[in-house]
């Protein structure tokens, strides 16, 4: 199974990747897009490449996702 997915990962690789520095720097504006029914990989397409490719930056994502929908059901 990991293999499978490291194969997966490797074939998704792309040349004009950006690291997760760069995703973190801008990882609040994909998601409040995402909050407001936007298409944040319309502009931030990079960003959604990485977070399909990378699980802490994922994970960072849906816990900063959980809080800003608690966020507004207040």
């Amino acid at each position: 199974m990991m293999l499978k997915q490291l194969m997966k990962m490797i074939s998704n690789t792309r040349d004009d990747e950006i690291d997760c520095e760069e995703v973190y720097g801008v990882i609040d504006v994909y998601a409040e897009a995402v909050a407001r029914g936007e298409d944040p990989s319309a502009i931030l397409p990079l960003v959604k490449h990485h977070l399909e490719m990378c699980a802490p930056c994922l994970e960072e994502y849906e816990a900063l996702m959980r809080v800003i929908e608690q966020g507004t059901e207040s």
